[in-house]
């Protein structure tokens, strides 16, 4: 009779005891009744690391070597990478995985269970992990997670904690377990001065609590109490296999490690990968709640107080130098359009934030190094050389800029000519003597020129194309906090569902799907809004071909994940949709969308351009840094909790017809920037 090695399946005879001829530290054991059990014997080790000062027990961190044969690694691999197990799926958001995921009652493709395909592997993990003072066995894992990694997939610099729902830190029963496939990789590990997601700060001191980790091929590498309550990390990086330099090396050699820190300026192919095996449970602490999220139902409903839509909202409108100017036709259109937005928005005090420019004759001459003595401004390089870019830049030539003086002239006259009967009643304008960018130019307006809780910002070119319930808005943002920024849908976000689903994998849009808000108070009547609605088949079009366009994008919104969540909502509350009432829905977005929106001032004034964060850049946009920022925070913490930091919405009433659009597209037959 033969019992194999569980390392490399070497038969031996029957002995009590058999060490495997291969020198694996594998251990044969068979018992003497009639079942026979084969128990890993592997030696645990400390991992590999690039950091001498690191302060770490190897009762909560160890590697457990040699866990998984060559043969027995390739025939995974081979299965895992024909998905003859569960398909590959993209996750992640920074970073860009390809994912297999497995539940213990999950039926994988081959008929097999989670349990047919990695028991034999965990089996091994918890005779290797287990000391002889330790009683307890490992439990079953509660989730199997196999990851690709590749050179790409590896340059985020985010290091998350591998559980973000609070369990015990002194609980000893939770763990993961990470074997790793093909090849070497690089672990990065920190301990934050806080557990705390939000915290950055490495503790003290640095050198103690912060090193890169080898996690070697066809081994272990396991974690459990301090190590996975209060340390985080990420991959970083993908070390070829090199079996000379480290075999039968148990030492923490910094010189042999040394090439695996180095950062790889091009990434020319993607041979280098591995796979890892993530064997993860959790015990949760009892009482704990796994999600954060009311039901549609228990938001709060419409028990305002009667309230002045002017006491609430402030209209920021942004301009700068076009080469429209000094006609004041652009402006003017934009204003015309917010009738669409009701009649207390018309109302509602209004700021024009003209930014200011620099002159382009002043621009060359700095370029040629004339007046470069001391005191001069710094020497900016134009990056454009067309007209339309340069003003983009703020860059305006001697006559462009006489225009634009002429226009904000025009513009003072029309603001303090305007009756009760003009949209720019109760509109003042703001000049800004130097040029700050469409980000800077928000802020001054939010610091220095709003006293309501809420704004609404367009920028000059940007229209409403037709009704659109401001005045609901503001009582949904009155009612939930956690709403601070609501977009009016343009063409680039119109099916944003399926944009995100496309781009972060079905296993973020399952979340996403359960994060849309459909609160009372979008629950308008009258026959306005919604795929029969008023405010969408009254548009007037300039041109047939236009129409046709808008009409084709109807029809395709229909087949959208966008359009078709809504539908399967509305079949079951039915109860609802009565006496032309439509239920309007906010999308979350992990993007911000500098079109026309309304947002929290204090969130804006507080938040977005707090210094210490750095979101938005002088001379720039807001969405060109704080949209990375959403994305990162989402990496970190996950797409429901990233995503609340931010609270920002898009508004939908699921017609297919966009609410927000360019003067450009509104046959002005000028160029607006």
């Amino acid at each position: 009779m033969y019992v194999p090695c569980m390392v490399h399946r070497y038969h031996t005879s029957v002995q009590p005891t058999y060490r495997c001829p291969c020198q694996c530290r594998g251990i044969a054991i068979v018992d003497k009744g009639a079942a026979l059990s084969v128990i890993m014997a592997t030696n645990r080790r400390r991992p590999r690391h690039s950091n001498p000062g690191l302060r770490l027990s190897r009762d909560s961190l160890f590697e457990l070597p040699g866990i998984v044969s060559s043969d027995e690694a390739e025939d995974l691999i081979r299965g895992i990478d024909n998905e003859t197990y569960r398909q590959w799926s993209p996750e992640g958001y920074n970073r860009r995985n390809r994912v297999q995921r497995f539940a213990p009652l999950d039926r994988v493709d081959a008929g097999k269970s989670m349990e047919d395909v990695f028991g034999f592997v965990f089996d091994r993990i918890a005779a290797a992990a287990a000391l002889p003072s330790q009683k307890a066995e490992l439990k079953r894992p509660s989730e199997v997670v196999v990851i690709e990694h590749t050179p790409t997939s590896c340059q985020s610099r985010v290091n998350t904690f591998e559980q973000l729902r609070r369990s015990s830190p002194n609980d000893s029963s939770s763990y993961v377990a990470t074997l790793v496939l093909l090849n070497d990789c690089i672990y990065h590990i920190e301990k934050p001065a806080r557990r705390e997601a939000e915290c950055w700060d490495v503790a003290h001191p640095v050198d103690q609590y912060s090193s890169k980790l080898v996690m070697g091929r066809n081994d272990v590498v396991f974690k459990t109490g301090e190590s996975l309550w209060e340390w985080r990390g990420s991959f970083v990086g993908i070390q070829p296999i090199d079996d000379s330099s480290n075999e039968g090396s148990d030492k923490n050699d910094v010189d042999v490690l040394a090439k695996a820190w180095q950062t790889k300026k091009k990434l020319k192919t993607f041979k280098e990968r591995c796979i890892t095996v993530t064997f993860r449970f959790f015990e949760e602490t009892p009482g704990q709640d796994s999600t954060t999220r009311l039901p549609d139902e228990q938001l709060e409903q419409t028990g305002n107080p009667p309230y002045h839509l002017p006491d609430l909202l402030t209209v920021i409108v942004t301009t700068s130098p076009v080469r429209s100017n000094p006609s004041t036709a652009l402006l003017e259109h934009t204003f015309r359009t917010f009738f669409n937005a009701g009649e207390g928005f018309l109302q509602c005090p209004k700021v024009v934030v003209c930014d200011g420019c620099r002159i382009l004759e002043e621009e060359e001459k700095k370029d040629d190094g004339e007046e470069s003595g001391a005191g001069c401004p710094p020497k900016v390089t134009r990056k454009y050389s067309n007209i339309k870019q340069n003003l983009r830049n703020g860059i305006a030539s001697n006559d462009q800029a006489s225009d634009y003086t002429e226009f904000k002239r025009r513009l003072r006259e029309i603001c303090h000519e305007a009756d009760v009967s003009s949209p720019f009643v109760n509109t003042s304008v703001v000049e800004l003597e130097e040029r700050h960018g469409y980000g800077f130019a928000l802020r001054h307006a939010l610091r220095h020129c709003v006293s309501t809780p809420y704004v609404c910002v367009i920028q000059h070119d940007r229209t409403f194309m037709r009704e659109t319930p401001i005045d609901e808005v503001i009582q949904v943002m009155q009612s939930n906090p956690g709403v601070k920024y609501v977009g009016i849908n343009q063409k680039s976000n119109l099916n944003y569902f399926d944009i995100f689903s496309g781009k972060y994998g079905r296993r973020a849009a399952e979340e996403f799907k359960t994060m849309i808000l459909r609160p009372p108070q979008l629950n308008i009547g009258g026959g306005i809004y919604g795929p029969s609605g008023t405010s969408a088949n009254g548009i007037e079009y300039d041109t047939e071909k236009r129409r046709q366009n808008v009409r084709s994008q109807r029809e395709t919104y229909k087949g959208t994940h966008q359009f078709l969540t809504q539908d399967e909502w509305v079949k079951s509350n039915l109860h609802l949709q009565v006496d032309g009432r439509h239920q309007l829905s906010l999308s979350p977005t992990i993007f911000w969308y500098d079109n026309t929106h309304v947002a929290s001032t204090s969130h804006y004034r507080d938040f977005v351009f707090d210094p210490q964060y750095k979101m938005v850049a002088r001379g720039g946009f807001v969405e060109d840094k704080l949209s990375p920022a959403i994305v990162r925070s989402c990496e970190r913490l996950g797409l429901r909790d990233g995503h609340a930091k931010f609270g920002c919405y898009i508004l939908d009433d699921h017609s297919g017809v966009v609410s927000d659009d360019c003067v450009a597209l509104a046959a002005l037959h000028f160029c607006c920037r």
